[in-house]
C-alpha cells in the first residue's frame, strides 16, 4: 500500500484487462481501486498516528502519500481533523467520515 500502485498493475496480476479489473473491483468491493487504496492508506495513517511517535510527514510517506499537503487535505476530509489534532485526541480520535 505504500508503493505506487496502478490499475494496470492490478489488472496484470489478475491477467485481465484494465476495464475488466475496474468492473470486477467495483462489483466485489463497491469502490474503485484508487479510492479503496486511498481509504486504506488513511486508515493506516490513523493507526500510526495513534500508536507511534513517528512524525506526521514520516507517517504520510510510509503510507504512500508523496505530498504532505495532499495527505493533510485527504486526512482532514476523511477524519474531520488535521493529522496532528487526530494524534492529540488519542483514544478519543474520530473515525473516518465522522
Amino acid at each position: 500500500y505504500a508503493e505506487d500502485i496502478r490499475i494496470r498493475h492490478i489488472a496484470q496480476s489478475a491477467a485481465v484487462s484494465e476495464s475488466e479489473c475496474l468492473r470486477c473491483f467495483r462489483a466485489l468491493i463497491g469502490s474503485t481501486p484508487n479510492r479503496y487504496l486511498n481509504q486504506y492508506r488513511l486508515r493506516r495513517a490513523g493507526q500510526l498516528l495513534r500508536g507511534t511517535e513517528l512524525k506526521v510527514a514520516e507517517i504520510a510517506e510510509a503510507c504512500g502519500f508523496r505530498e504532505m499537503s495532499y495527505f493533510a487535505r485527504a486526512f482532514r476530509l476523511a477524519y474531520g481533523v488535521a493529522p496532528s489534532e487526530y494524534r492529540r485526541y488519542g483514544d478519543r480520535s474520530p473515525e473516518p467520515g465522522a
